[in-house]
């Protein structure tokens, strides 16, 4: 079937290319291609630009998916891994660019969402209804956003929608497999204070449920069972609200509000028995208040204050009878202020310095009271020139200073330098590079846990390398090829040690070395008869392996780590047409692919998850009525009804589909 997938994929290129021969564009734009200015750098820049490979996801892609919720746009992301624990009910972290899912930084309109628990981030807990498009930042970015970001940066970007209106409403349900049910509201307002003076907010919530009792196959012994899984149903409401004062002269002040409440059942490995009781309830706050404005032509002042509060409950009732019980809780609070000045003296030169500090605590029943006080300085610059011989170079030198509280080692310093090149002026191509060092604060967990926890840890350390190309062609149609190269190299990596029988204890002995390429073509048409299609396809191969041993002849020496494929392979379709009938707006079809290789459930590398292809689709139309457009999208997911799982014990759902309406005015 794998094979045969490819060849299919192979024989729709090249269709789409002839069809191209009779339908090229006309000189129209479209936004799902073209250069998109990104801010995951800090420094504004466009994606081609950039010193390092960045994807955007962009609003139209959304839109275009399956699901609606934060990973089911990231598991498109080139070189993303998504840790999925159970479907819809179940934890998902990420992993870039073959590091762990605590190096990864996740941003949401600037506030860092990673918490100082255990600095990963659960994607399940936040929905794509309000975002506009999703940055990512493949490599190391300490230099940028301290800890955290060894593997690289996402960027999530909320949207002031139906801003060109006075009043904008859209209404949205989902009913799907499983007792799927969705119920999405949102109402936005601007409001016009005079000359280039404006307010615009939107409010949204939502509500989402199901008994997820979802189908799928169990190996008993030497047959396959077909089960269902129990205890796993969910229900999570969300809450969104952003104001944005534009005051003239680009001085905006922004308010964003972000409150999600998720409930749910934890079944826990599937071992042929019966499924876990353990529940978990999740509630996680956002507030921020952002100001800027310029402070004269080349100067420009940003201001951010920012509050995060997020508690969580894990418990068990089987157990409230017995002498050991579970039922855990943990709740933190973060403060954060952000300031910065950005300088343009000149076209080709800017730069931005500034500062952030935030407090930080935990209260759990299973560590100890925690505190830290963490702040930072930093500087990023931008230079352009050019020479006879190369006709565009762009620097990008950044340094960074961090100072942590609670931990020995309080000071950090790391630094960034990169380099994009385009040597010809009639040709777009560009040649990218970066290398720098980086690093991983310990966490609460691992400073705090009770009678476990080591105060005298150190931060992981890494020295990351990448390079690749970028060309950007038309050869029927428009096309954009990216070739990249990453090499990360870890050290005081921090691992959970025996240290007395079955005493664990977190020390820094850990060493990891990831390296791979990531290879992407995209492909768009933009006809003159309104028929848009976009084709993405993308290949990585990346290793993460051990480089110390815990003792002579330790036979983890050298193996992969687990939970990281060696191979993944990612293709879509993507059409769209406008047709001239007043009875219809759009008609959209889309198919979503992913190959994703075998990947090893234990250190010596013996056991593994097997590969698996995952094949995703979806039609949809619009339909103009009065002054709104009805939407509707059919949606079936894991079409080939593949039997697969991608955390070991946790299995997947076999086929299931989606009925989507909305109503937008």
């Amino acid at each position: 079937m794998q094979n045969t997938i490819k060849i299919l994929l192979v024989i729709l290129t090249v269709i789409i290319q002839v069809l191209g021969q009779g339908h090229q564009s006309s000189g129209k734009d479209t936004v799902i291609i073209d250069e998109i200015v990104v801010e995951s750098n800090r420094l504004k820049m466009t994606n081609v630009l950039a010193p390092n490979k960045i994807q955007v996801l962009n609003e139209a892609l959304i839109l275009s998916l399956n699901g609606s919720k934060l990973p089911d746009a990231l598991t498109l992301g080139d070189g993303v891994f998504i840790k999925d624990y159970g479907f819809n009910s179940g934890i998902k972290t990420i992993s870039l660019n073959s590091t762990q899912s605590e190096h990864t930084v996740i941003l949401i309109n600037g506030i860092r969402l990673n918490s100082r628990q255990n600095a990963q981030v659960d994607l399940s807990l936040y929905g794509l209804d309000n975002i506009s498009k999703i940055e990512i930042s493949k490599g190391g970015s300490s230099a940028l956003y301290g800890s955290e970001s060894i593997g690289g940066v996402v960027n999530i970007v909320t949207g002031d929608f139906n801003s060109s209106k006075p009043v904008g409403i859209q209404l949205k349900t989902e009913l799907g497999s499983y007792g799927l049910k969705k119920f999405y509201g949102r109402f936005s307002q601007k409001l016009n204070l005079g000359i280039n003076k404006y307010i615009v907010f939107n409010i949204s919530g939502s509500d989402e449920r199901a008994n997820n009792n979802y189908k799928y196959y169990f190996k008993n012994g030497l047959t396959q069972v077909l089960k269902e899984r129990e205890n796993s149903d969910f229900n999570i409401q969300n809450l969104n609200f952003d104001i944005n004062f534009i005051l003239g002269n680009l001085t905006f002040l922004k308010l964003f509000t972000y409150y999600s409440h998720f409930d749910r059942g934890f079944p826990g490995i599937e071992l042929g028995y019966s499924p876990g009781t353990a529940r978990q309830i999740d509630y996680n706050s956002i507030s921020s208040v952002s100001f800027s404005r310029p402070l004269s032509k080349n100067v420009a002042f940003n201001t951010d204050i920012s509050y995060k509060y997020s508690l969580q409950k894990y418990f068990d009732p089987s157990t409230f009878n017995l002498s050991v019980k579970i039922n855990s809780f943990y709740k933190l609070n973060s403060y954060t202020n952000a300031s910065s000045f950005t300088f343009t003296p000149v076209n080709n030169f800017s730069t931005e310095t500034g500062y952030e500090i935030s407090y930080n605590n935990i209260t759990s029943n299973e560590t100890e009271e925690g505190k830290l006080i963490q702040g930072a300085l930093f500087a990023i610059a931008k230079y352009e020139l050019s020479s006879k011989i190369i006709s565009k170079i762009t620097l990008y030198p950044s340094i960074r200073y961090d100072y942590f509280s609670n931990i020995q080692q309080k000071n950090v310093i790391t630094g960034k330098f990169g380099i994009n090149l385009k040597p010809f002026d009639n040709t777009d191509l560009h040649f990218k590079s970066t290398i720098g060092n980086n690093f991983s604060a310990p966490t609460f967990n691992e400073l705090y846990w009770k009678d476990l926890g080591n105060k005298d840890l150190k931060p992981e350390r890494s020295i990351s390398f990448d390079a690749g190309i970028f060309y950007k062609f038309n050869f029927l149609l428009r096309n954009e090829l990216e070739v990249s190269y990453y090499n990360i190299n870890t050290t005081d990596r921090i691992v959970w040690t025996p240290i007395s029988g079955s005493i664990w204890h977190p020390v820094n002995i850990g060493k990891v070395k990831s390296e791979g390429i990531d290879v992407s073509l995209r492909t768009a048409l933009v006809s003159a008869r309104s028929f848009n299609l976009l084709l993405n396809f993308n290949y990585t191969y990346g290793i993460a392996l051990k480089k110390n041993e815990d003792f002579t002849g330790d036979p983890s020496f050298n193996k992969q780590l687990i939970y990281q494929p060696n191979e993944m392979i990612k293709s879509s379709l993507m059409m769209n047409y406008l047709p001239t009938s007043k009875l219809l707006k759009y008609v959209s079809f889309n198919m979503f692919y992913r190959f994703t290789a075998r990947s090893y459930t234990n250190f010596e590398n013996t056991q593994f998850v097997p590969r698996f292809d995952i094949l995703d689709g979806n039609v949809g139309f619009g339909v103009p009525v009065f002054n709104t457009e009805l939407r509707v999208k059919f949606i079936a997911n894991n079409i080939l009804n593949e039997n697969y799982q991608i955390i070991s014990g946790f299995p997947m759902p076999l086929r299931n589909f989606k009925l989507e309406f909305s109503i937008k005015y």
